[in-house]
């Protein structure tokens, strides 16, 4: 079941303080961390701690870059929206938005191993089978795709 933002206690008065002008983690968010408990508390303003999987969105505090995921795959020759894929029907909720959610991913044009960031302009949004493709194509599997070729 998913988080109802209503429901969200409000932090300690001490906690709230010893938090003033603390920033949200966000790339390029000036919000102040919010004041409410819950999913990213100390490191998100309220807006982004909305957007958490917990509440239904696709942001993951621990990696900044999902924040960014959206519905369509950003690849012009693709374009997968999974709210539009029959094979999603026969799940029930909350699941159902679960697997969807799985589909979409937040790739870094320019990899964080070459100095890319999690800023929302390195982010683009591609579908599970677009973003392997460009990993693969990219060579960012290169050593595990190595590791388990040898294995075989």
């Amino acid at each position: 079941m998913l988080k109802d933002p209503n429901k969200d206690n409000l932090k300690t008065e001490l906690m709230i303080t010893r938090q003033h002008e603390k920033i949200c983690k966000i790339p390029n968010c000036e919000g102040t961390i919010t004041i409410f408990e819950g999913p990213g508390s100390e490191v998100l303003c309220r807006d982004h701690q909305l957007q958490c999987k917990e509440y239904g969105g696709f942001g993951n505090p621990a990696e900044p870059h999902t924040f960014f995921r959206d519905w369509i795959c950003s690849n012009p020759l693709c374009n997968y929206d999974p709210r539009k894929d029959p094979a999603f029907e026969e799940l029930e909720e909350p699941l159902k938005s679960t697997a969807m959610k799985y589909q979409m991913h937040g790739d870094h044009i320019i990899p964080r191993a070459l100095g890319g960031t999690d800023a929302k302009e390195n982010i683009q949004v591609l579908c599970k089978k677009c973003h392997d493709i460009k990993s693969f194509k990219n060579g960012d599997f290169a050593n595990k795709t190595k590791k388990v070729i040898n294995d075989l």
